[in-house]
């Protein structure tokens, strides 16, 4: 099995999409769990930069938490050079910032499906207050309502998929489904089942649940024939912030 040691600069002591971060004292904040207010925004988000200006501008509408933008922002900026395609799968998206950052932020991305049982009350006033600073997203973007044994695989190859906090065991259903289409994919785990994962029960009692779980993945994605990288977003954010990164190498 393969896997890399996330480096001082993607571990959880550093900020990579918002670099400004790693020079306040107190991150406390970061993990709110509030609407950004354009007050926040405008201290920590000043610049010219097109991320800072997104968050200045969902700052305007109040449209996500603090955490959740923050969050979405440090996990892309860790998959996107891995996951760079013309198509990217968002699944169990949620609110879908973490897709619409690859058509935001990926210009060779020329398709971004966001799919999700429900669509969160947030979706729309998000995808409206991004076009305000990103118009080019306006004709790569959908919504598809359903869950992902719906989702028809051949039909998006090939590929990208990225999931960030499918909770339990819906991170390995993402899995199957990037493994199925061997497509390259992403995935920050969340809600660590103790009772259904198929991890090795020694493993989990010498390293926790938790750990065991994601070296079960890791060994799965290896022997469907992907490299894979382990790497983290900033623990300030989130305490559930390993990132499970896999190449095809089919």
């Amino acid at each position: 099995m393969t896997w890399t040691t996330p480096s001082p600069s993607d571990s959880s002591s550093g900020f990579k999409f918002f670099r400004q971060l790693n020079t306040v004292e107190d991150l406390s904040w970061v993990a709110s769990k509030t609407f950004i207010t354009p007050g926040l925004a405008e201290r920590f988000f000043q610049s010219d930069r097109l991320g800072d200006k997104l968050v200045r501008i969902l700052a305007l509408e109040k449209v996500l938490p603090v955490k959740e933008i923050l969050e979405s922002c440090e996990f892309f900026e860790r998959i996107r050079k891995d996951l760079r395609s013309e198509s990217v799968i968002d699944l169990c998206c949620g609110h879908g910032l973490v897709g619409l950052l690859f058509a935001i932020f990926e210009r060779g991305t020329k398709q971004v499906v966001l799919i999700d049982s429900i669509e969160s009350p947030s979706h729309r006033l998000l995808l409206k207050q991004v076009a305000l600073i990103a118009p080019w997203i306006q004709d790569k973007v959908q919504f598809r309502k359903g869950t992902i044994d719906s989702f028809e695989p051949s039909a998006a190859a090939p590929s990208s998929i990225v999931s960030s906090h499918a909770c339990g065991l819906l991170t390995d259903q993402c899995l199957e489904t990037a493994i199925a289409i061997k497509g390259n994919v992403a995935v920050m785990p969340c809600c660590y089942p103790k009772s259904k994962g198929q991890a090795s029960k020694a493993l989990q009692f010498a390293l926790g649940h938790e750990l065991a779980l994601d070296i079960d993945r890791t060994y799965r994605l290896e022997q469907s024939n992907y490299s894979v990288r382990w790497t983290s977003i900033p623990n300030p954010i989130t305490p559930m912030n390993r990132v499970l990164v896999g190449r095809s190498q089919s």
